[in-house]
């Protein structure tokens, strides 16, 4: 793993503003908030094991016309824990480069979120991207040490969207609708459930 410091907050005092962290998702609070609270960028590896802490996800998942972008995690991925499930969310950590004079504002979220998208994917087109809550999943090691920040992402031709080939170890599945995922649960990282269930229930622009 890549020494860097990440994008933490400390589990205290997120239960603090979410009024005890969520299992599942929740549409509030605004990103705006969470980033008023004290920040941290710690070693990545003390970060990885360390649940006083929750490293910060930026997750978006795209959607064209009603389907969702689907892929599969291959063994090389960031996330080993997570190889071979298939996952809707391209997401990657904030570490302490994107911040801005040591902490990170809404202008440095948003360019590490650009930027994690161009890492990953190629496009021809506009993506217009809408925020739609938070996912936390404490059952396991990898979602004890995270708290992702789901991002819906709109394209408008599915053709315009494609996995970059020299980026992670990602392999393209297709675009499934949020029936047919459900359909297939078990072979999906848990993330990708909840994060079906933020975009549905969030109130978005027609």
């Amino acid at each position: 793993m890549r020494d860097e410091n990440v994008f933490c907050f400390e589990r205290r005092d997120l239960e603090g503003l979410f009024g005890g962290l969520p299992q599942g998702g929740t549409n509030t609070p605004e990103l705006v908030e969470i980033l008023s609270l004290p920040q941290h960028f710690i070693s990545r590896h003390i970060a990885e094991s360390d649940p006083r802490y929750k490293q910060i996800i930026p997750y978006q998942v795209f959607t064209c016309n009603g389907r969702l972008f689907v892929f599969q995690r291959g063994g090389g991925v960031g996330e080993g824990r997570l190889a071979g499930r298939l996952s809707l969310g391209i997401g990657g950590h904030i570490n302490d480069q994107d911040a801005t004079n040591g902490r990170l504002t809404m202008d440095d979220f948003n360019k590490a979120l650009l930027r994690e998208r161009e890492e990953e994917l190629l496009f021809t087109g506009p993506v217009d991207t809408y925020f739609t809550g938070w996912i936390n999943d404490d059952s396991d090691d990898v979602g004890m040490v995270h708290l992702g920040a789901v991002h819906l992402c709109r394209v408008e031709r599915e053709k315009s969207v494609c996995l970059r080939p020299r980026g992670e170890d990602l392999h393209e599945v297709g675009w499934l609708t949020a029936l047919e995922v459900e359909r297939q649960a078990e072979r999906f990282e848990k993330w990708s459930l909840l994060a079906v269930n933020s975009i549905l229930s969030a109130s978005l622009p027609a």
